[in-house]
């Protein structure tokens, strides 16, 4: 049986406990909401215990998830995306057009119908058309350096809720095109992360070790997106 455990006055904040058979107490956090996964006859007394001894922790996951939250990307007039890591202010055009165009220091984005899933839609479809030209040659050209062209399919993408990239047991590399928006040093990164999946399919030492031979500085990269990448999908 679910509960909800209105504790505001001792934690700063709510949790909820979803009881099942498990045999310990676990913590989940998502969209600023406490889930305490807990075994069917786990007592309230250790329960309490348990979120208690992770206040700090939970308080500071919370704000985390806010302030990441706050910085996500909103797609319209006046706004500021990235592409390829440079800023460029959002410029909506109403017309009987439709395109999206970049160039040093805007997006124009025009369009018939100036609705956010409109607008979306036609950045995020010009954004994939883009990772097309670029990304997909950058595979093949670091494919061929590592010498795994032979085991490399095809080059897929799509907008994924968390992975940048996946490379699949028959070869195909798929990537998330919002990529686009990070400098191309980071893109770059992935592309070699992905080539170096044909050899290795972990993350084994061997494995960075292949993408460190054509990528010296991807710690950085990996960094860069740990701390950044949130900033690329929008409040839609």
């Amino acid at each position: 049986m679910d509960e909800i455990c209105n504790l505001n006055s001792t934690y700063l904040f709510d949790f909820e406990v979803h009881r099942s058979k498990r045999k310990s107490l676990m913590l989940f956090i998502k969209g600023g909401k406490v889930e305490v996964r807990a075994p069917r006859f786990a007592s309230t007394k250790w329960i309490n215990e348990f979120v208690y001894s992770q206040k700090e922790w939970i308080l500071g996951e919370i704000a985390r998830q806010r302030r990441h939250f706050r910085q996500r990307l909103v797609i319209a007039d006046g706004r500021e995306i990235t592409f390829l890591g440079r800023p460029r202010t959002i410029v909506v055009l109403v017309g009987p057009q439709q395109e999206v165009r970049a160039t040093r220091d805007f997006l124009f984005i025009y369009t018939r119908k100036n609705t956010p899933e409109k607008i979306e839609k036609l950045f995020y479809a010009w954004l994939k058309d883009k990772a097309r030209e670029y990304m997909t040659v950058e595979t093949f050209k670091v494919a061929r350096q590592l010498g795994l062209r032979h085991k490399l399919k095809d080059v897929s993408y799509r907008k994924t809720k968390s992975k940048w990239g996946h490379c699949c047991q028959d070869g195909t590399i798929q990537f998330n095109f919002l990529a686009m928006m990070a400098p191309r040093a980071v893109i770059n990164y992935l592309v070699v992360h992905e080539c170096s999946h044909l050899k290795y399919m972990d993350h084994s030492s061997r494995f960075w070790a292949v993408v460190e031979s054509l990528c010296p500085d991807y710690r950085e990269h990996r960094e860069w997106l740990a701390d950044n990448g949130h900033r690329f999908w929008s409040q839609i």
